[in-house]
């Protein structure tokens, strides 16, 4: 009998992913070992607390895994007795529910603890190297060197250089993504990946916080994501022979020149997504003509709105909701005697988007009136030095400090620490 929930035999799972297998032509079949020793290893635990802990050093449960951005013994000993084999277990969790101003919807996430956040941080290095192996190059939605932003330059590249093979769309996205992937289809792909069974409690550990899906929050969650479908993307490009497609995240854009051609396509994915899968498209998928100039100079067809931006033949601007957003923001920093450094960068973040867009009027009408960014970046700049200086100040009073043999200490409650880092653990306290 198998110990392992992971190794429990999924018959009809194993059959559907190896139908799937044979469909899709670039997808390896390569298998990996010996990861658990780069998981658990020193240089991996270090790595994955200083990454961890960005934005949140200043934490009580933080510093004593991290100070003056040196990793501590206690954190290194902590973590490596924590995330071992046979000991790493998930924290009870609240999930929360929070609004999305982007998509304008509601989400449940599930906050996982620092020391989770450190184990899941150690996983995604390990597999990172693997996954990108087989990663479509155009997938754009949390990858490194990536994004939207990235995505919007091919999209338009593809647009004004092969406008016959972009003359209609096939935009549609899966439904209910995160939260219907099947524990059991990700656990076989996984484990014909992936052949350490230490390595793999693990995953299953973090795999089994819900019992269907991917929590929004974890940062394996992103990962895995991708890597799940990847399937989909080898069987869109080299079996159903798409010219043009991109996938961010679970919305897709496949381009063709033939609408009855794409309705085929969208027919096929609906079922490959099904059966090998365990997933399906949503219902607002849409089959339309691109944008376009007839002769007599009108402007006919839709426009495609993707990744926050909406694509013309011959121009991009932003989403109408990030446009309604930079705009009351701007008005309502006019409004402030003195605003806030934080409110100044969500300004300078929705200048990003102005300047990778054609909407210059639009910012010229709405936002410069409003707004002068040089004062913006002035004091952005005072504030980022007044910290850099206040570090090194830090850094050099620990300098002194040790060189005459004074002890230091990063100024928190332990007691504290303690119930916030041990707090409704399976282990208890460590």
């Amino acid at each position: 009998m198998f110990t392992s929930a992971w190794m429990q035999p999924v018959s009809s799972t194993r059959v559907c992913y190896a139908l799937a297998l044979k469909v899709g032509k670039g997808i390896r079949m390569k298998s990996y070992n010996h990861l658990y020793e780069q998981y658990i290893s020193d240089s991996n635990i270090e790595w994955s607390i200083i990454n961890s802990s960005k934005g949140k050093r200043k934490r009580g449960v933080v510093k004593r895994y991290i100070s003056d951005g040196v990793v501590t013994e206690y954190g290194k000993e902590r973590t490596k007795k924590y995330a071992a084999y046979g000991s790493f277990r998930n924290y009870e969790h609240t999930p929360m529910e929070i609004y999305d101003g982007i998509t304008r919807k509601k989400r449940i996430i599930i906050v996982p603890r620092y020391q989770e956040q450190i184990v899941h941080h150690m996983v995604v290095n390990t597999l990172v190297p693997i996954f990108q192996k087989g990663m479509y190059e155009h997938s754009y939605a949390s990858l490194p060197n990536k994004g939207a932003h990235r995505g919007k330059k091919v999209i338009e590249r593809w647009i004004r250089t092969d406008p016959d093979n972009c003359k209609y769309v096939l935009k549609m996205d899966i439904r209910k993504f995160f939260d219907s992937i099947p524990h059991d289809i990700l656990l076989a792909k996984l484990h014909d990946l992936i052949h350490d069974d230490k390595f793999m409690s693990i995953m299953e550990e973090i795999i089994s916080v819900t019992d269907v899906g991917l929590p929004l929050g974890f940062y394996t969650s992103q990962w895995l994501a991708n890597w799940y479908l990847q399937d989909l993307d080898h069987f869109i490009k080299e079996d159903l022979g798409a010219d043009h497609s991109m996938r961010y995240m679970d919305d897709m854009v496949v381009f063709g020149s033939d609408k009855g051609d794409l309705h085929r396509k969208k027919d096929r994915i609906d079922d490959f997504l099904k059966t090998h899968l365990g997933l399906e498209l949503k219902d607002n998928w849409q089959v339309f003509r691109f944008d376009y100039i007839d002769r007599a100079g009108v402007r006919r067809g839709r426009f495609l709105d993707y990744m926050g931006f909406r694509f013309y033949c011959n121009h991009t601007t932003m989403r109408k909701t990030i446009m309604l957003k930079a705009t009351r923001k701007a008005k309502r920093l006019s409004r402030k005697e003195k605003p806030t450094v934080y409110e100044m960068r969500q300004m300078m973040a929705y200048l990003g988007w102005i300047d990778c867009t054609d909407t210059y009027g639009m910012y010229c009408l709405w936002i410069k009136p409003f707004v002068n960014f040089q004062q913006c970046k002035r004091r952005m700049s005072k504030v980022d030095k007044r910290t850099a200086m206040e570090e090194r100040g830090k850094n050099h009073e620990l300098e002194n400090s040790t060189k005459h043999g004074k002890a230091t200490g990063c100024g928190h409650n332990i007691i504290q620490d303690c119930e916030l880092c041990q707090a409704k653990h399976p282990h208890g306290p460590g």
